[in-house]
């Protein structure tokens, strides 16, 4: 590959003189808001503790907490720049060249160089609250105004680390003698910022992408090219293989580590790619900067821990708004079941309707002779059984006025009537297990396809109870309803008059035939013939008015109970049956929601902060993002 000329390389444009450096939070960020949303995020990512993405989500959250926590407590102390590489890129010369010293092993003594990670402090600050002891590190104090305002690290090499096979030839393991990527995992943790240095031989290497990748998330980062009296100036494909990983690369720097170190070491002028990092530290890292990278870097680290909670959340979403919608056909396919059914029996109990509706009506009508004789057929239709009329069963004992049997060992034959077998759950939730299994939702969040004897207990009794409790309300509206189209006064005065005007006939024409036929004309009594005639058309003519007032009630009926049914839905019947996998799908997406709702919040606070310093990169998101 050809390797482009210096100058055709372009770099971020510098500062220029008196240029006032970005206010260390940016117009538009809210302090208290980003420690609010670092609040919700850490309640977010415990909310859901059963299922294993939200897991994955709470152990990558109880990495980056303390690293939060940290920057909080500690904005205003210096700065510590691990510097990384591979082997062999003057990685350690660089640290020598700023440390205007030898204060490590450079690559031509040993290889790997870095083995024991090294500490560069200033002689008047303190470094206690340093984890020096698991970090294994070294520390070496230097009066090199480079790092007069920093703490500098010269981390393990992360390429170096080699395997040893098991001696039963087993999988590799670290060897005991070279440790480096475990000390760099010790190492890192500690730095806020990485200066990252390679070569022409070593940008592409994997190996330190992977841990770049791992551990550049929150973290300002200088990209340094060494060996550049010797290799060519790979800056602009470097760039783009950063950029392809994911990385914003303003700049790149360029120098020779090795010449760096002589003149550092013999105190003459630096050369000129030295003088611009140095430059670049100074103005980017000490000072009222040093407060805005720990914050930038605190805001990078939350807006990234919210993208790849999203990225572990997106495998999940289709199959958790498919569990959702699962639950929703299943249940509508149970409720359909159950209203069916429901309509069927309330159809088919219609003398148990009438019933219900007579004696409704009878105790509100009062005062007259066809009152009197509902009554009297109301009191004699008592002797018949009830429960007989009704049907029995669930929906004969409501409609009968009788309280159901809802408790107590309840089983699927007690819910066959409701059109509910135990078949026809278990293939509901059959179905709605594979769906759960595709969200990753298993037990404890959801239960097995086919319930247990003291799930079906349960499940069935409160089933019932729910059941119970809408069809009585239901039957009582329509009840109501119906009563309201007879108990009008006109309809009764009517019934009351004709009645009342046959009951005079029969009176006047006894009246006429005794005292005008027998005491006036002599005429013989006719004897009681005309009586019992007369007493069997009253009770015609009284059951015949009887049967138009209760006709005016029946009509309609089929609407109401249509009308009933419709609204089955509403009241949630059969909830129990599915509730575990309606919870489930319903916390499951509560969460994929509420954390992408956080993620904007974390966008948004990462929008609110100034532009990054000119010589600061940082990992942008996935590859591609």
């Amino acid at each position: 590959m050809t390797t482009p000329s210096p100058d055709l390389v372009t770099t971020a444009p510098q500062p220029a003189a008196g240029t006032t450096a970005p206010t260390e939070g940016g117009a538009g960020f809210d302090d208290a808001a980003f420690d609010v949303l670092v609040a919700a995020l850490g309640v977010w990512s415990g909310s859901l503790p059963e299922w294993p993405p939200a897991q994955r989500v709470r152990g990558a959250w109880e990495q980056i907490e303390p690293r939060l926590d940290r920057a909080r407590r500690e904005l205003s102390r210096v700065l510590v720049v691990g510097v990384i590489g591979g082997t062999g890129t003057g990685k350690s010369t660089l640290v020598n060249a700023l440390a205007a010293g030898t204060v490590t092993a450079a690559g031509d003594v040993a290889r790997p160089t870095t083995t024991t990670p090294v500490v560069v402090v200033a002689t008047d600050v303190d470094c206690s609250w340093l984890p020096l002891e698991r970090m294994q590190a070294r520390v070496v104090r230097s009066d090199s105004p480079a790092v007069a305002n920093i703490v500098l690290v010269d981390c393990p090499d992360p390429d170096t680390q080699a395997d040893a096979p098991e001696p039963a030839g087993g999988p590799p393991r670290p060897s005991d003698s070279n440790r480096n990527r475990d000390l760099l995992e010790a190492v890192v943790p500690a730095c806020d910022v990485l200066l990252v240095v390679a070569t022409a031989q070593k940008y592409r290497s994997w190996i330190v992408a992977r841990e770049l990748a791992a551990f550049a998330p929150g973290r300002p980062l200088f990209f340094v090219q060494t060996h550049a009296s010797r290799d060519p100036d790979i800056r602009a494909d470097w760039r783009r293989e950063l950029e392809a990983q994911g990385f914003d690369v303003p700049r790149i720097f360029r120098l020779d580590a090795v010449e760096a170190a002589r003149r550092s070491a013999a105190g003459l002028e630096p050369d000129e790619g030295f003088r611009e990092l140095v430059t670049a530290i100074d103005e980017e890292l000490v000072g009222r900067a040093a407060r805005r990278v720990r914050r930038t870097g605190a805001v990078d680290l939350v807006d990234w821990f919210a993208r790849q909670a999203g990225r572990e959340l997106d495998p999940v979403r289709t199959a958790v708004a498919d569990l959702a919608a699962g639950v929703g056909r299943e249940r509508g396919r149970l409720e359909s079941l159950l209203a069916t059914a429901v309509a069927s029996r309330l159809r088919a109990s219609r003398s148990a309707w009438q019933r219900l509706v007579t004696d409704e009506l009878v105790d509100r009508w009062h005062g007259g002779p066809f009152a009197m004789f509902l009554h009297v057929v109301a009191g004699i239709a008592a002797f018949w059984p009830r429960l007989k009329s009704a049907g029995g069963g669930f929906i004969g004992r409501l409609l009968a006025g009788q309280q159901p049997a809802t408790a107590g060992d309840g089983t699927w034959q007690m819910v066959e009537e409701l059109g509910l077998g135990e078949a026809d759950v278990e293939q509901s939730r059959s179905v709605l297990s594979g769906l759960a299994s595709r969200a990753r939702i298993s037990p404890p969040l959801v239960g097995r396809a086919r319930l247990d004897d003291a799930q079906v207990r349960s499940t069935v009794s409160t089933l019932l109870e729910r059941t119970a409790v809408w069809l009585a309300s239901g039957i009582d509206a329509i009840v109501a309803g119906r009563r309201g189209r007879v108990d009008s006064p006109v309809l009764r005065v009517v019934c009351e008059v004709a009645f009342t005007c046959l009951l005079v006939a029969v009176l006047v024409r006894a009246g006429w035939n005794f005292f005008y036929g027998r005491l006036w004309s002599g005429r013989p009594v006719e004897g009681l013939a005309f009586l019992e005639e007369a007493l069997v058309w009253v009770i015609l003519f009284g059951l015949l008015l009887r049967w138009l007032v209760f006709a005016r009630l029946r009509m309609g009926l089929e609407g109401d109970i249509q009308a009933l049914v419709a609204r089955l839905p509403k009241a949630r019947l059969v909830d129990p049956l599915l509730a575990d996998f309606a919870t489930a799908a319903e916390r499951a997406d509560r969460f994929v929601a509420r954390g992408d709702e956080l993620a904007r919040e974390a966008a948004a606070a990462r929008a609110g902060l100034a532009d990054p310093a000119a010589g600061l990169g940082r990992l942008r998101g996935a590859p591609g993002s």
